[in-house]
């Protein structure tokens, strides 16, 4: 019998591409059931990913007994009311990012899961990267002496023609926010992941070149308790695409180039210039799912929490009010 028996709210591309496909193909996993308002559409991609049935409302998904898991795949505004619900259920959560429109969302969310004793965690995929994990053990392992900087650099030029950039992306009202909430989540995440826990924040999140009614252009600061820094900038309005991140330390240096890859080269005073490439996983959410039944399995602890996705909400939340 599978630890996880999913059902997925939301089926729409990060369930058809990302999220979807490890439900069913990491060991311990399986997909049951799938929810969608259009009846047409959840049952093709019920037949799709080979799900068992496909309901068209939220209550029979969750009144399924034969579910002990929902992966909440539906935009921001969405998540914090979905989430409590599953979790009065008694159903165990994986939700998209960014987790909610606000710290108290967040709070709200992780009470209700803990009132219930289900997991939830937090989509934020690229944590679980082979190149980043084998980045965050040679951080760990000191490898570049003491960490002092890191640096990110994520640019996506904006055209107008982009799907993902006419739709509810740039509705604040579902969204929250612009590129800082999209694309900026996920890399305070990491940042925290490969890090340490975020002391303060300075940056700013503002529409500087587009005309969209959210922000297309972020840059932040961050101090980690350890004292170490950080600088980011993350962008939907630089005509070239990079996805670059670098960890600096005392004795070398660290970079994954792109992010969404393999790629990890290690420079240091001891052994010079060193491919660390990794082999990339079959889908983005593999770890996550991975990491998941893990937990349930063990009890170690979650690496995308809740706790921590509030975390990177509150980060959002302090460059939002500068």
């Amino acid at each position: 019998m599978s630890i996880l028996r999913w059902g997925i709210l939301g089926c729409g591309n990060v369930a058809e591409h990302k999220g979807g496909p490890p439900l069913y193909t990491v060991e311990d996993s399986k997909l049951i059931a799938v929810m969608r308002r259009d009846r047409s559409k959840a049952e093709s991609f019920a037949k799709r990913h080979e799900a068992k049935r496909f309901y068209t409302d939220l209550d029979s998904l969750l009144t399924d007994d034969e579910l002990n898991a929902i992966y909440i795949a539906t935009p921001p505004y969405l998540h914090c009311e979905q989430t409590i619900r599953a979790a009065h259920s008694g159903k165990h959560v994986l939700c998209e990012k960014p987790m909610a429109m606000n710290v108290e969302e967040c709070q709200q969310m992780i009470d209700a899961c803990n009132e219930a004793g289900v997991a939830l965690m937090v989509a934020y995929y690229r944590n679980h990267y082979p190149n980043i994990e084998k980045m965050k053990f040679l951080i760990d392992d000191g490898r570049i002496g003491d960490v002092v900087l890191a640096r990110v650099n994520c640019t996506s030029y904006y055209n107008p023609n982009r799907a993902d950039l006419k739709n509810w992306r740039i509705d604040r009202t579902i969204s929250g926010g612009g590129v800082l909430m999209d694309i900026g989540s996920h890399r305070i995440s990491l940042l925290e992941f490969l890090m340490g826990k975020i002391e303060t924040v300075q940056g700013h999140a503002e529409t500087v070149q587009s005309d969209l009614p959210v922000d297309d252009s972020t840059v932040f600061t961050l101090r980690f308790i350890n004292g170490a820094h950080a600088v980011a900038n993350i962008n939907w309005n630089v005509g070239v695409s990079n996805d670059d991140i670098e960890v600096y330390g005392t004795k070398g240096s660290l970079k994954c180039s792109p992010l969404n890859s393999g790629n990890l080269i290690l420079q240091n005073t001891s052994d010079g210039i060193v491919d660390m490439s990794q082999e990339q996983l079959p889908y983005t959410h593999t770890g996550l799912v991975r990491d998941f039944v893990n937990h349930l399995r063990s009890g170690n602890p979650i690496r995308c929490s809740g706790e921590s996705g509030l975390r990177t909400n509150q980060v959002i939340e302090e460059i939002q009010s500068t």
